[in-house]
This record gives C-alpha cells, sequence and structure tokens, in this order.
C-alpha cells in the first residue's frame, strides 16, 4: 500500500492541560507576497524551543482558480511549508498562507511520515500512534495537478490523499503522528462535516471538535477534504486559530462546468483530526 516510508521521531512531553485561552498564541502564519506568479512557497516557522503539533494551509484570492499543491511539515518538526498553483493560465493576484501550531516539547513522541504513490498515496501511523494532521505533496508531469482528497482514516491511523487535473501524477501523503495513550488520559477522534456542494465556484464547511468533560480540553490539530463532485480541488485545509474546528474549502475545476441550483446531489465532507483529554 505504502511505496515509500520514512520517518522523523521526535521526543516530547507534552505540558499538563493546557490552557485553552492561551492556544492562538501558538498558532502562528506566514503569507506569501500577492502577485500573479503562478507558483507559490511560503515557509512559517515554530518559534525557538517549540515543535509543529499541528499544520495547514490556504490560499488568500485567486477566485476559487489557484490549488494547494504541497502542505507539510520538514523532518525535524519545526516548520510547515505550503505552496499552491494558479490553474488554468489564470493570472489575477493571490497569495498563499501557511499555518502551524506550535508548542514546547511534550511527551508525545511525535513524528513525520509519508508514502507514495501516483493519483492515489497512503501513508500508516507507526506502531499506536494516532494522526494529529493531514498533509500532502502533489507533482505532475503535464496539466494543473491538485490535490483532490485528503482523508484521515476513522480510526486516525493513516491518511489517504488523491490527486487529479494532471498527466503523470506523483502524489505524497503526509501524516504527522503522536502517541495518544498518556496518564493524562488523552483522548482521540475524527469528526466530520458534510454540506452540499456550492452551485457557484467554492464551497467550505468546519469539522468540529470532540466532546469532552467541562474540566478537559479538546484541540484540532489537523483536517481533511473530499467531495463527491467532479473536478473539485483543496485550496484551504487545516485547524483554525483557536483550535476548535478543522477548516476545509474546495473549488471547482475552471474546466468543469458550473452546477445549477437544482442539480443537487454532489456533497463535500470535512473532516477534523482532534486530540484531548477528559480531565
Amino acid at each position: 500500500m505504502i511505496a515509500g516510508l520514512t520517518a522523523a521521531f521526535i521526543t516530547v512531553t507534552l505540558p499538563a492541560t493546557p490552557a485553552a485561552a492561551a492556544v492562538e498564541d501558538h498558532f502562528h502564519i506566514a503569507t506569501s507576497t500577492s502577485t500573479a506568479w503562478p507558483e507559490k512557497s511560503v515557509t512559517v516557522d515554530c518559534p525557538p524551543g517549540q515543535i509543529v503539533w499541528g499544520f495547514g494551509a490556504l490560499t488568500i484570492g485567486g477566485a476559487g482558480q489557484v490549488a494547494l499543491t504541497a502542505i507539510f511539515p520538514n523532518e525535524t518538526l519545526t516548520s510547515v511549508t505550503a505552496t499552491a498553483h494558479a490553474r488554468g493560465g489564470w493570472q489575477g493576484l493571490w497569495a498563499v498562507q501557511a499555518r502551524a501550531t506550535c508548542w514546547p516539547p511534550g511527551n508525545t513522541a511525535l513524528v513525520r511520515v509519508f508514502g507514495d504513490g501516483g493519483a492515489v498515496a497512503d501513508v500508516s501511523c507507526p506502531g499506536q500512534k494516532k494522526v494529529y494532521a493531514s498533509g500532502f505533496q502533489v507533482t505532475a508531469k503535464l496539466g494543473d495537478a491538485y490535490a483532490a482528497a485528503v482523508v484521515p482514516e476513522s480510526d486516525m491511523s493513516g491518511v489517504t490523499v488523491g490527486a487529479g487535473g494532471a498527466t503523470g501524477l506523483g502524489t505524497r501523503a503526509f501524516a504527522l503522528c503522536g502517541r495518544v495513550n498518556l496518564p493524562e488520559i488523552y483522548i482521540y477522534r475524527r469528526t466530520e462535516t458534510t454540506v452540499p456542494v456550492d452551485p457557484g465556484t467554492s464551497t467550505d464547511a468546519l469539522a468540529p471538535p470532540m466532546e469532552h468533560s467541562p474540566t478537559g480540553w479538546s484541540w484540532v490539530t489537523g483536517a481533511g477534504a473530499s467531495s463527491t463532485a467532479p473536478g473539485m480541488f483543496i485550496d484551504a485545509l487545516g485547524p483554525v486559530p483557536r483550535l476548535d474546528a478543522g477548516l476545509a474549502r474546495m473549488s471547482r475545476d475552471s474546466s468543469a462546468p458550473l452546477m445549477s441550483l437544482d442539480d443537487g446531489g454532489d456533497e463535500m465532507s470535512t473532516w477534523g483530526t482532534c486530540i484531548g483529554s477528559w480531565y
């Protein structure tokens, strides 16, 4: 199932019961310049002494004609890189933003793994680790490659990435994996929201956090997205700044006809990968 698998192990110690009010202080972004250049890449760094716990990216501007082509942390989990591509010769202004949730080292033994494939790639977390965040990298020999699906497994044991829009596709699925069976009773869950595909250009949705006790806490550290409508690509994916939802946005391939309001039937699903505690 996995053509290639590599891992960089980071031994970390999770802080005891983080303060929810301070979560936004650990959410970091870097945004590229807004130009008409067809390819852009940007990297966000964690502050010194902190590592990546979750990540995402989004395009800004682009009128739904710019696809994310990569979101992944570096091997040492100190930064996150995002790349994007303007599709179909679109020449308006746009930018790409990389997002990273960073926290001081803890004891979750976080690890980055990836698996390679063609139009589809899979990766599994090693051992008993669970997915904290999902990423991808899509390349092609010809055409406008895009990520069409990033799906964390229901038990958060791995990630599947599907790509489209080009020939000669090369797809890499990334997973940020960590321990959850800790003395602090850390728990995990994949949440989901499914919405109708908008008849216009783009559709977005938020996946909620998991339920937990009033004295516990819950973070959404990663996200996934997929649609039953053909020709849709991901242009936003990842947790929101307060880590209380997973965001996904998918737009329509410029070569695909726009739907009319009465077409109906097609849906987009957004997943959140959540970690937390009961107390």
